[in-house]
């Protein structure tokens, strides 16, 4: 099972967009590197022992749902519809910043990043290339992104790239080729750093290494790695997924012992470590570590001598993703492809945030703004939230 890891695209028929290009200033990153800390499969059978049965099947108390939408703070409404023209883009916002919106046009031989000014009403190019742009996100004045290369015989080529938004200056920060059907990096930001996972494969083995870059030093360090062996017999860890924030790393990862295959979710700290299969989504704050599965949003307490708390969604079939926090007890998240909704951990509640819409893209969170954007037939709107509850 492949995590639905990229932000889902809003493909919109046509749109006419006033492009002005930008000079940009590009160099490369050169990265201090520490000695990775690789975990051998030994380590990895020792901890399989220690693993507990799926969650889900812990009791769990079930939110309160109140019918009743609510308001987060004020709320700053733009209508893109006249801007639609000539390309298919995803309009929904993939890093906001300040007025700034940044979105990506993709075309079969060609990836633009594009800005769009909520003060000006004014749209333009920051970032064209020929490669594919799978992902994008930021972080403070710091937009970031993966490119791939067409694939060869021997994988797909990629690399990490940064632009500063206030120079206008792209820094490549890493780069490397997937090779026997390893992905490309994800990207993951907190408020101080960039995280990624590379996979360096052969037909024996596949080494992930967690990898961090300081946005105050600009140094690239290995926190981790984690060998699978791929023999006959597969025996180690492979990890699918991670996602950071300012309380840590978490990781989901398959471990195999003996050809034995249990998927597991777990802290770099420690702090929490679950088999658990079916998982979709997932983000922690400093109390909780929320899952997003189908069927249900689920939130267990990290250290807390505290049960788990559980939404169930409208149907066993209706995904949940997108998953943000406010606080340590106040998530967004995405029910379907149709609404978001707000989650009190404190009150056991969770309440909508939007209609009942067509389409409704994944939340973003930072600075105290949540932004999201909503698509009904033609008409497509931007949604900006100054978040004070």
């Amino acid at each position: 099972m492949k995590l639905h890891h990229f932000a889902s695209i809003f493909c919109l028929s046509t749109i006419v967009w006033t492009t002005a290009g930008c000079t940009m200033m590009e160099e490369q990153a050169t990265p201090h590197v520490a000695q990775k800390n690789v975990a051998s499969p030994e380590q990895v059978n020792t901890f399989l022992k220690k693993a507990t049965t799926d969650s889900k099947n812990q009791q769990a108390i079930e939110l309160e749902k109140q019918s009743e939408r609510i308001t987060l703070g004020q709320t700053k409404t733009y209508d893109l519809s006249s801007l639609l023209s000539k390309h298919r883009v995803s309009i929904d916002p993939q890093y906001a910043y300040q007025n700034q919106m940044f979105y990506l046009d993709l075309q079969e031989n060609k990836s633009t990043i594009y800005t769009y000014d909520t003060k000006r009403q004014h749209n333009k190019i920051v970032h064209a290339t020929k490669h594919a742009i799978p992902m994008m996100t930021g972080t403070g004045e710091f937009l970031l992104w993966v490119e791939t290369e067409q694939p060869t015989k021997t994988g797909v080529k990629w690399s990490i790239r940064q632009l500063k938004i206030t120079t206008n200056q792209v820094t490549t920060l890493d780069v490397g080729e997937s090779r026997f059907d390893t992905s490309p990096p994800r990207i993951d930001v907190t408020s101080t750093r960039v995280s990624w996972i590379t996979q360096e494969a052969t037909a024996q083995k596949t080494v992930s290494t967690i990898k961090t870059y300081s946005l105050k030093t600009g140094k690239i360090t290995p926190l981790q790695s984690f060998i699978l062996k791929t023999g006959k017999v597969r025996d180690g860890l492979f990890t699918y997924e991670h996602r950071d924030s300012d309380d840590g790393v978490t990781l989901y990862t398959s471990h195999f012992n003996n050809g034995k295959n249990v998927r597991v979710l777990e802290t770099l700290d420690g702090a929490y470590k679950k088999e658990i299969s079916g998982l979709i989504d997932f983000s922690r704050s400093g109390t909780y570590l929320a899952l997003g599965t189908e069927g249900d949003a689920i939130f267990q307490p990290i250290g807390l001598d505290e049960q788990t708390l559980n939404y169930s969604a409208s149907s066993a079939q209706t995904t949940i993703d997108g998953i943000q926090f406010l606080s340590n007890t106040q998530v967004i998240f995405r029910e379907g492809i149709h609404q978001l909704m707000y989650a009190d951990l404190k009150a056991k509640t969770v309440a909508p945030l939007t209609d009942f819409e067509k389409l409704v893209s994944l939340p973003l969170y930072h600075d105290g703004v949540l932004a999201y954007s909503i698509t009904n037939g033609t008409k497509t709107t931007y949604h900006r939230v100054k978040v004070t509850k």
